[in-house]
């Protein structure tokens, strides 16, 4: 391999469009790069996705190197979820509540199944990352919990149903993005914990995942002065903590891939281009550009100019490569092309197991005034007040459709009338001629006027259930509800749950993977 093709696998890139592009094609051939990510932006019916995968390889086969790509995106649950067509799994916390780590396992291999039925060989997930941060405003619900021991049980069952299924599982964000309060998209969070606690908690699911042979691992961009003492210097760019602390401290030898090197915590301190070459001087064996073209080219030139100029040696670079070439021939094969097959797909097994973690999984949290269930004897009527409308409706991000969580209901039998905040602003309904009210919050620890709106609505003395349908610490912000049940996430079948435990269908049996504050005043 020439130094500009074994540079150009290094990198995992992004692109715009539903199609091979002109751009997309010249950058498999030119820069000879290794993978391609996919977000919504690339992902329309399965099919396409199919069709797109499999003239991206044969683009890819064609070069001289005749090497298949690396084809990744986010596939976690619950709130990232990229295939639409596909089967919405409930997120990690929904799984956190189950605590059940077959349940787990049976999450990460059906998933599995449906990204290689349409080409997609590596996904991004599970997020290994210990939610004990309430505050924490990109993780969450992306966690399994707060426990770092459930967290790494539910993680190692996850990793290994997926790469059962020969699909590249991802444990991220290293050494944890857990206990944050600065979102690394746009800024550079800092963790001060001390090493003795670092292993205790944030490092603890890594480790066992990485004894359990998880394929690769996402560097997190994130400070930690513990381990890294140079100031401002994020663990994506540190080789205190990729090489010092992750190679030859935890031992691990699989695949090093940073996350998106466009995030203003790294775009905005050291920039793209010299955070790629930063991050290979640290021990990353990939390196993720997701969107912009100028920088994706300009940061593969910058690498291969560091090599010249004797910066980085030929021979770090084929170290990075020969993991990155042993994990394509382990996963994909080098000798053959990859071929997608959508109608592979198994979604009918996808929907039973997802509907298994939302029935262990959805929490009741309290209900100390017994209104759930719902009385459905005599004429009752039920009023939705929405503040996730365009989440869970039965078109995404279409308002005009009542939500998916209001149909469920009404199969239920209920007489249902729906009212959206997102329509109607933050003007209150009257609640005359109803028997009950439900609240749907969505992340009102991050939008403070829906808790002005819940305290306003329970001033009026009517019976009030919450259902938090996006962030179980909405609770906090109005611990005096008497009743309140949490999906953790908008997928379909925790939706569908939530409303036949409302309607007494079903008995909730979820159990908090978090600590309430509401809960112990």
């Amino acid at each position: 391999m020439t130094l500009k093709e074994k540079v150009g696998q290094i990198f995992q890139i992004g692109f715009d469009g539903k199609t091979v592009t002109p751009e997309i094609k010249g950058m498999i051939e030119n820069y000879h790069i290794g993978g391609i990510i996919y977000f919504r932006r690339n992902i329309h019916l399965l099919q396409q996705i199919a069709n797109l995968s499999n003239e991206l390889q044969m683009v890819a086969m064609n070069r001289r190197l005749k090497l298949p790509l690396i084809i990744s995106t986010d596939q976690e649950g619950g709130v990232v979820t990229r295939l639409t067509e596909g089967t919405h799994f409930p997120g990690n916390m929904t799984l956190g509540a189950a605590r059940n780590a077959e349940l787990a396992r049976n999450a990460g291999q059906a998933i599995a199944g449906e990204l290689k039925a349409v080409g997609i060989n590596m996904d991004l997930a599970p997020v290994l990352d210990v939610n004990n941060n309430p505050s924490n405003p990109v993780i969450g619900v992306r966690s399994f919990g707060e426990d770092p021991l459930l967290v790494a049980k539910l993680g190692e069952a996850f990793i290994s149903g997926m790469q059962s299924e020969g699909i590249i599982a991802c444990g991220k964000h290293f050494p944890g993005h857990g206990d944050t309060t600065v979102d690394s998209h746009l800024g550079l969070p800092i963790v001060k914990h001390d090493k003795e606690r670092l292993k205790k908690v944030e490092l603890y699911p890594f480790i066992q995942a990485i004894k359990a042979g998880v394929d690769s691992i996402m560097t997190a961009h994130i400070c930690f002065p513990a381990i890294e003492l140079k100031r401002g210097v994020p663990a994506t760019l540190s080789y205190n903590v990729l090489t010092g602390l992750l190679r030859e401290e935890l031992e691990y030898n699989g695949l090093i891939i940073t996350d998106c090197m466009e995030m203003n915590a790294i775009a905005s301190t050291f920039g793209t281009i010299e955070g790629s070459v930063m991050a290979i001087e640290a021990g990353s064996d990939m390196v993720l550009i997701s969107h912009t073209l100028d920088k994706q080219k300009a940061a593969i030139e910058e690498v291969i100019k560091a090599v010249k100029a004797g910066r980085i040696t030929e021979e770090r670079i084929n170290q990075s490569v020969m993991r990155i070439l042993k994990l394509k021939d382990k996963r994909i094969g080098l000798k053959k092309m990859p071929v997608a097959d959508c109608n592979k797909l198994g979604k009918k097994r996808g929907e039973e197991i997802a509907l298994q973690i939302s029935r262990q999984g959805v929490t009741l949290v309290k209900d100390r005034n017994n209104l759930i269930p719902i009385d459905k004897s005599g004429d009752v009527k039920v009023m939705v007040l929405d503040f996730s409308a365009g989440r869970t409706s039965l078109v995404e991000d279409d308002i005009k459709h009542k939500s998916y969580f209001v149909n469920c209901l009404s199969g239920q039998g209920m007489k249902v009338e729906y009212y959206s905040f997102l329509e109607k602003g933050n003007k209150l309904p009257s609640l005359e001629g109803n028997n009950q009210v439900i609240v749907c919050t969505y992340d009102a620890v991050h939008n403070p006027q829906q808790a002005k709106m819940v305290k306003k609505l329970q001033a009026k003395g009517e019976p009030l259930i919450v259902l938090a349908i996006r962030n179980p610490y909405d609770l906090n912000l109005f611990p005096e509800i008497s009743t309140y049940l949490t999906t953790y996430d908008y997928s379909p079948t925790n939706l569908q749950v939530a409303s036949e435990i409302i309607t007494g269908k079903y008995e909730a049996r979820g159990v908090l993977p978090i600590t309430l504050k509401a809960l112990e005043q």
